[in-house]
């Protein structure tokens, strides 16, 4: 546990010196720290898949050197600056939204004890994954072998590399570190969404509900600690839209380029990510793209941030296994009742009990909202909603190997659960209807 939550302060520290760097402390110190963390996710995930698999050098001590180092030259370099760090005014909403937190973390803690393997994915996929990484050494690539393409074994690999990067720093293989992970990512996305709209509405107790929520649902909690990898794209991609939200309410433009390093990591997490991340790019670089200087930038940090995922997709990956397609296929046509079953099987979806109504009160909520959903940042948000669900349909559709109605039963879910944290957030946003506004924090 220890060395978990020293793994964590490397996190917090390189994320946080790559935030000061771009945003010179202006804006809450909390969502700073919470950010942090998340990018140092992103961080050591990159750095154990450079040196892991790319260079195919799996010694412990690369990664934890390199990221070690880094701190130490940003650390450097603020002190040569004498730049200050900003401390925590710790008012009574912060202090509420912390004992929220902590009173959040009993019952993830609790699915978490119970369940410490996660679920079907995470035994058959992220947690084998990350097994064979670290035990294989240098034959790790077995893992990619055809016959086990139930593995999903095409997916990129973000959550089995942080994973590794824990067992690297404790020297041995732990079956706690991706329990305790789980448990971080769920936490992270409650902290973010609560400080977030703290921050862009004011609105204390409406901000604790947002949280609770997300945290609360039966079926959240449950895939959550499941350790699937919706979890972390919803991390980054609740992340992303925060950055961006703060960049036009502070007028701070390069928590942009957060916005798009946070796209960038989530395009690693698993082939949903990449869908989305390129979705919301394009879109952001579309709206956002009046000043060249600063696009140029973004979309040179979008490269850097999706490196890994090009690398892994064009070179390393196996083909797709699961994979037909039924355009063109006359055994497994893409026809008229597949259609009509991924029409219509989304609405039974959405009142299912399993939600505890939770869609029933979103669709309420976008009614309240009204226009406000549609205009500005949030109008970005809704669009990108719109379309990356619209190609994942269209993904159903085309690719006919799983029999339809097993496949939306089995996947649709977690898929909508990555989405909402986000959501919320716009729904919320949308109703309160905060005003963006220049000047810093």
């Amino acid at each position: 546990m220890i060395l978990y939550l020293l793994g964590i302060l490397l996190s917090l520290s390189a994320g946080y010196l790559v935030i000061r760097l771009l945003t010179n402390g202006e804006f809450n110190p909390i969502l700073h720290i919470l950010l942090a963390i998340v990018l140092g996710f992103g961080i050591i995930g990159t750095l154990t898949f450079y040196t892991h698999i790319l260079f195919n050098f799996p010694n412990r001590f690369l990664s934890i050197g390199i990221v070690i180092l880094g701190i130490l030259i940003l650390y450097l370099g603020f002190n040569k600056n004498n730049r200050s760090f900003p401390l925590i005014r710790m008012t009574k909403d912060y202090k509420i939204g912390l004992i929220t937190l902590g009173l959040l973390t009993v019952p993830l803690a609790i699915s978490g004890h119970y369940y410490p393997l996660g679920g079907w994915d995470a035994w058959s996929c992220w947690s084998l994954k990350a097994k064979f990484i670290f035990l294989g050494q240098e034959n790790w690539k077995d893992v990619l072998a055809p016959n086990l393409w139930r593995s999903n074994t095409h997916y990129p690999l973000l959550w089995p590399l942080i994973n590794v990067w824990f067992w690297d720093l404790g020297g041995q293989f732990n079956q706690a570190i991706p329990m305790f992970n789980s448990i971080a990512f769920a936490l992270l996305t409650a902290g973010l969404l609560l400080f977030g709209l703290l921050e862009l509405t004011g609105n204390l107790w409406v901000s604790i509900a947002a949280s609770v929520i997300v945290t609360s649902l039966p079926l959240g909690v449950t895939l959550y600690t499941s350790q699937y990898s919706d979890a972390l794209l919803g991390l980054f991609l609740l992340s992303a839209f925060l950055s961006l939200l703060l960049a036009k309410k502070y007028n701070l433009p390069k928590l942009k380029i957060l916005c798009v390093i946070f796209l960038g990591a989530m395009s690693f997490t698993k082939n949903e990510g990449l869908i989305a991340a390129m979705i919301l790019a394009l879109l952001i670089f579309w709206h956002e793209g009046s000043n060249k200087k600063e696009l140029k930038l973004m979309a040179i940090s979008f490269f850097i941030a999706l490196l890994p995922t090009i690398i892994f997709t064009l070179w390393i990956a196996p083909k797709n296994e699961a994979f037909i397609n039924g355009l063109v296929s006359v055994e497994k046509p893409s026809n008229w009742g597949r259609l009509s079953v991924i029409l219509i099987y989304p609405l039974f979806e959405f009142i299912s009990w399993k939600w505890n109504g939770f869609w029933i009160l979103t669709f309420l909520g976008a009614i309240l909202a009204g226009r406000k959903l549609w205009q500005s940042t949030l109008g970005l948000i809704g669009l990108s909603l719109i379309l990356y669900l619209a190609v994942v349909m269209a993904y159903y559709y085309v690719n006919t190997f799983f029999e339809i109605g097993w496949w939306l039963s089995t996947t649709l879910s977690r898929i909508l659960f990555a989405l909402i944290p986000t959501i919320i957030l716009w729904i919320l946003l949308g109703i309160l209807n905060p005003k963006e506004k220049t000047g810093t924090h």
